[in-house]
């Protein structure tokens, strides 16, 4: 097409009087590459319906995959710590309760059943204890884990709210350039 013929074009759109199919010729002239200059700062107003990929900052990314990974590794180690006290205390419970050595039959420790029952519980209340402590430990990790995936899926939203007011900034370029252009 002419450069005359897409002019008469360019103003009937903006009067409202193209009709689709001539609506889709401009669309399809402002694809080239190479547009006149008075021209080119339309290209964003018919290239709008087109999608554009999502610009990414490798830095940004590389970053943000660090500080996960650093997170990651220091949850592991918050996570392991109870969980081999757990095991470990688990473990001495068990060995102390049954002694493998004895050559002799079960041998009674405490003469008074009260007293034995007395200890036991007390026994079983420390461990418990500690198991609850490991425990509360890993749920504030887990917690701390959460919160941050979270506000990772903020920056997604954050993104495309960037992205969208970059087009709007477009048009606003676009617009104030066809108020200079078209002024009686």
């Amino acid at each position: 097409m002419n450069y005359e013929a897409i002019n008469q074009l360019i103003e009937k759109y903006f009067e409202g009087l193209t009709t689709l199919e001539e609506e889709k010729m401009l669309r399809k002239y402002f694809e080239q590459e190479d547009l006149p200059k008075d021209q080119l700062a339309l290209k964003p107003l018919f290239n709008l319906n087109k999608e554009k990929p999502v610009l990414k900052n490798k830095q940004f990314d590389a970053g943000i995959e660090t500080q996960l990974t650093d997170h990651r590794s220091e949850l592991g180690k918050t996570f392991r710590w109870p969980l081999v006290a757990t095991a470990a205390a688990i473990v001495l419970l068990f060995f102390s309760l049954f002694d493998f050595n004895r050559s002799s039959g079960f041998e009674d420790t405490f003469n008074d059943p009260t007293e034995a029952y007395a200890h036991a519980s007390k026994a079983l209340q420390f461990v418990g204890l500690k198991l609850s402590d490991g425990m509360n430990a890993t749920i504030m990790a887990e917690t701390k884990l959460d919160k941050g995936l979270s506000k990772m899926e903020k920056l997604t939203w954050i993104n495309a709210g960037i992205e969208n007011t970059r087009r709007l900034g477009e048009i606003d370029q676009t617009r104030n350039l066809l108020n200079l252009t078209h002024k009686p």
